[in-house]
């Protein structure tokens, strides 16, 4: 009939005034309930109080156990719901709200997470009338919580089932009348959070029996807190302090902290740390096989990038091999394919655009993946085919998966029988078709046939014999989840695939089953007498015995790693507005203990580790503990740091074993080397087996001649998208489509250009032009580098705002160029054997018009709203300055395109350039800008044959003297040198550099020693 809060020597197992007041407990009531935070803690006290003779009279559980026990003796023969009935329940019953009804709520994981807490820590609390009736909804979403939890409960009593939290307020309100002989005593130990169910059920122990709290030195501010919620309860409660001896109090310190200057250097220094220590501790102990613990929030990640280096070092990785749903290959694939088939469904039903799956990276990932039963070369065909190609449907993605699995299918048949993958299926459209079709235990049995049947190394070199098991009982427990679990609580299975991520495997395995298949060829009797570092987390270390390890180190000891911080949420709120909030020992308190106890887990040297500058060099603060300790310590602290300077060693996981290392130094900027240089002109071979260099196109020879450095980027480094866009050059190549269609319709019905009195019906043609490449681009079909296939309706919108453009074109040509008609539309150069500026001409011109005189004007369609930046001026004449720009002998205009095609359709066809245009075909005032021979052009816009165009070659009234061909000519001397220093290796930048230069000079162009 008390409440005793003791202070006493705390260790991972019961030791001194802590085991006396078990022993006490014992011999006075017989039987004696130890509660400990955690399943390793109870095993440890289990062991310890055998060991110590005092086992059979004390029974050491976690609270959840000992509810669990009271009910199945004294409840109302109901079962406890478990977690994962409760996150299922939770689920169905938000799936089953209307969205509209769930405002402000919506039915998201954290929504079901934030419930499941709420239905874990409070429901007998929501569910008792009388508190509630004091208690007025805060909000609205306090009152649509108090609703669900309602709803729940009710599920709960329709199957038969009772929350842990409710049976535990059941319990303590019948012990208030009787208390039985199997909780007469309770002893509590190493607790963080006491929900209030559990409080409750204490203080009703403690009121007619004896219940006892076990505080470490460190939580003696706790007490306090203890003993009030007890107080609040009606039951008193008195302090004691049990301490051996003052020095117990303190903290054993490390002996050693270890600052790392970056996280460069991390990997590298961390595997050397822990093999120095395995070291030690083999000379320390006498013994090879010394086991280091090695601590981290996350050990199974920090194992995955320790594990080769350590072996480097001859020290096995002892790696966790328990893991969530979400953790495993099995759950990241599940989650994505389901994410991804949900938005394809309603996009192929129409509810949402192709964009929003397009171009789904989640296939070519479940191609690579082993469970798909494919490789990683046929997700790199898909993924590139996938992305190059916007027209393609979800059907299209589904009988395209469907292909590469009866390829694959077919391949493996191919296989000899001993061959480890012959016997692999191929399920990577299956999969996907059945989470179409909305059954996901197909989707997981098939899964598990490819699982079962690939060899270890699929899964990694390291563990893949682990990692394989490990996918498999996944597999099977997801399995068993939605046929069984889901039928006992009648939830539907489209439901329960929310609620898998609340899985967690682990499988036993031993340390030789995880070493790296590098060292398999020897033998188990040598690996077994290697160090080890084991890898865990700090309550694992702490639940470990005094001793247990031969050394400890912790890493990454820092502010983030080892918050303080408190988590507030609607929960939190919640309970307080209940008066049921939970009873806390604050983090820092309780992080001394768990520190304080992994370390006297250690017989040797315990080690803090940590990093000290994140990638932008900014300071990463320490741990509180770090800080703590570091302080205590004082002057004698052994403090030891390394910085990131041996780049080969930090990037090298076999610490550079067997490699030259040595200092090069890069050439400067924009230089390439003699043997780089030959491969800037790229080359074929001719008919006669000669090496020639390969066609230029106008745009890259307009291309180097404006900026080197941008060619040389975009022409041979190649930094381009890896999806199909819907950008500037997608339209472009439209309406270059549009423009080929429309002319070749009005030659093919006898009309050889548009003139004014024929504008309504060309433009009859032109809407029928459109249609058509519309709907041909739609599926892809285009004869340009990338068809415009519109994925949603802003993109649908974009395209029906270029027909109007269009329609202000067809106007504009009808007062154009009047003598000159369509004679060329679309042509190539490419098998004339045309050569230019002495190299080989290829591409192929927009459309070329020609006269009665035989004079031909070339026309280059750009889809850009400003065509000004086009115009040519006769370079004879002066500037405002005085200067004139021909006299500079690599005098160069920016634009070069078409005054290339003009000289290269004089040589071919015979004819008599007299234009070279660019018609600007976006915006509200198309207009035709370039250069022209002086004979097309005049001063008044009656006068001149392109409207806007004043400036003709020669420009005589302005003093210049270069005729259109004296233009041709000039230019084709320009470029000649310009290539020349092509063949050479010249791919600096442009000393004047245009606005598009940005895009390409900032892509790796800054070299330094290495």
């Amino acid at each position: 009939m008390a409440v005793h809060i003791r202070i006493v020597d705390s260790a991972a197992e019961p030791v001194g005034a802590e085991f006396l007041t078990i022993r006490r407990a014992v011999t006075a009531r017989g039987r004696v309930e130890l509660l400990t935070s955690s399943f390793e803690e109870r095993e440890t006290c289990r062991h310890a109080l055998a060991r110590a003779g005092c086992g059979l009279g004390v029974e050491v559980t976690t609270p959840t156990g000992w509810v669990a026990s009271l009910w199945e003796l004294l409840g109302t023969g109901t079962h406890l719901t478990s977690t994962l009935q409760r996150n299922l329940l939770i689920a169905d019953i938000l799936a089953s709200w209307d969205p509209s009804d769930l405002e402000p709520l919506r039915d998201t994981p954290g929504t079901r997470f934030l419930l499941a807490s709420m239905a874990r820590d409070f429901l007998p609390y929501v569910l008792d009338g009388a508190r509630m009736a004091r208690l007025a909804p805060a909000s609205q979403a306090e009152d649509l919580v108090v609703r669900l939890l309602r709803r729940y409960a009710d599920r709960l009593t329709k199957l038969g089932l009772e929350e842990p939290s409710t049976a535990a307020v059941h319990l303590a309100r019948s012990f208030a009348d009787e208390l039985p002989a199997c909780a007469s005593c309770v002893i509590v130990r190493g607790m963080q959070k006491v929900p209030a169910y559990l409080m409750d059920l204490l203080a009703s122990v403690g009121a007619a029996g004896e219940c006892t709290v076990l505080l470490a030195p460190q939580q003696r501010d706790a007490a306090l807190c203890i003993e009030e919620a007890f107080g609040v309860r009606g039951v008193e409660a008195s302090v004691e302090e049990s301490l051996a001896d003052e020095a117990a109090a303190f903290p054993v310190l490390p002996a050693l902290f270890f600052e790392v200057a970056g996280p460069h250097a991390r990997n590298r220094a961390y595997a050397q740390l822990i093999s120095r220590a395995a070291e030690q501790a083999c000379a320390a102990t006498s013994s090879p096989q010394a086991v280091v613990a090695v601590v981290a929030r996350r050990p199974a990640k920090a194992a995955c990038q320790l594990a080769e280096r350590l072996a480097a070092c001859g020290v096995q990785a002892i790696v966790p091999a328990d893991a969530r749903f979400d953790e495993t290959r099995t759950g990241a694939q599940f989650n994505a394919l389901a994410n991804l088939v949900t938005r394809m469904r309603a996009a192929a039903a129409g509810e949402i655009p192709d964009s929003e799956w397009w171009p789904a990276p989640e296939l070519s990932d479940w191609l690579a993946c082993p469970l798909s039963g494919c490789d990683a070369w046929s997700a790199r065909v898909f993924d590139k085919k996938i992305r190059g190609k916007r027209a393609m449907g979800v059907d299209a993605v589904l009988s395209e998966l469907q292909s590469i699995q009866t390829r694959v299918t077919a391949q493996r048949k191919k296989l000899d029988s001993g061959n480890p993958w012959a016997q692999v299926p191929a399920v990577c459209a299956d999969v996907v078709q059945y989470l179409m079709q909305e059954r996901p235990v197909s989707a997981f049995k098939s899964m598990l046939l490819v699982v079962e049947a690939l060899p270890a190394y699929a899964f990694g070199n390291t563990d893949g014999a682990v990692a394989r098991e490990r996918e498999a009982s996944m597999l099977k427990m997801a399995i068993a989840m939605l046929m069984d679990e889901t039928r006992a609580v009648d939830v539907p299975q489209s439901v329960a695939t929310g609620v898998l991520s609340g899985l967690k495997v682990g499988i036993s395995a031993k340390t030789d089953e995880l070493r790296p298949d590098a060292d398999a060829s020897e033998p188990a009797d040598a690996l077994g007498s290697l160090p080890a570092a084991q890898f865990l987390t700090l309550a694992a270390a702490a639940a470990a015995r005094p001793g247990a390890f031969d050394a400890m180190v912790f890493l990454d000891v820092d502010a983030e790693t080892y918050s303080l911080a408190v988590k507030e949420d609607a929960s939190t709120l919640l309970g307080e507005r209940l008066t049921a909030a939970p009873v806390t020992i604050d983090p820092a308190s309780y992080q001394r203990v768990l520190f304080d106890r992994a370390v006297r887990a250690s017989s040797g040297a315990a080690i803090l580790a940590r990093v000290t500058h994140d990638r932008q060099a900014k300071d990463v603060y320490p741990a509180a503990i770090w800080t703590e300790l570091r302080t205590r310590a004082g002057a004698a602290a052994n403090v030891e740091q390394t910085d990131e300077g041996d780049i080969v060693l930090d990037l090298d996981p076999s610490g550079a074993v067997g490699l030259d290392a040595c200092q090069v130094q890069c050439l400067p900027p924009q230089q390439l080397s003699d043997e780089a240089t030959p491969y800037v002109v790229l080359r074929q071979r001719s008919e006669n087996g000669e090496l020639v260099a390969r066609q230029l196109s106008a745009s890259q020879i307009e291309s180097y001649s404006s900026c080197p450095l941008c060619w040389f980027i975009s022409s041979r480094v190649r930094p381009s998208s890896i999806d199909a866009g819907f950008g500037n050059i997608e339209k472009g190549n439209f309406v270059h489509d549009v423009m080929f269609r429309f002319h070749s319709e009005l030659l093919e019905a006898g009309v050889d250009r548009v003139r004014s009195e024929n504008v309504p019906a060309a433009l009859s043609v032109l809407h029928e032009a459109f249609d058509e490449v519309r709907a041909e681009h739609a599926r892809g079909k285009t004869t340009s580098s990338g068809a415009l296939v519109p994925l949603d309706a802003g993109e649908r919108a974009q395209i029906d705002e270029i027909l109007p453009q269009l329609e202000r074109v067809v106007r504009y040509e009808a007062g154009a160029l009047m003598p000159f008609k369509p004679a060329y539309l679309e042509y190539s150069f490419n098998g004339l054997g045309v050569t230019y500026a002495g190299w080989p001409l290829g591409g192929r011109i927009d459309r070329v018009d020609v006269d009665a005189e035989g004079r031909a004007a070339i026309i280059d369609y750009k889809h850009r709203g400003d065509v000004n930046p086009f115009k040519l001026k006769d370079p004879t004449t002066p500037l405002k300055d005085g200067t004139i720009p021909a006299e500079n002998e690599r005098w160069l205009p920016e634009h070069t395109q078409s005054l290339i095609y003009a000289q290269a359709m004089r040589r071919a066809l015979g004819l008599e350039p007299a234009a070279a245009l660019y018609f600007s075909t976006k915006g509200r005032a198309p207009a035709m800008r370039g250069a022209a021979a002086a004979a097309l052009v005049g001063d008044k816009a009656e006068e001149s044959m392109i409207p806007g165009l004043r400036d003709g070659f020669p420009a005589t009234e302005h003093g210049g003297t270069m005729t259109f061909e004296q233009l041709l000519d000039r230019v084709e001397d320009a470029i000649a040198q310009r290539l020349d220093e092509m063949a050479h290796g010249v791919v600096c930048a442009s000393e004047d550099p245009a606005g598009r230069c940005s895009f390409n000079h900032p892509s790796g162009f800054e070299r330094r020693g290495a």
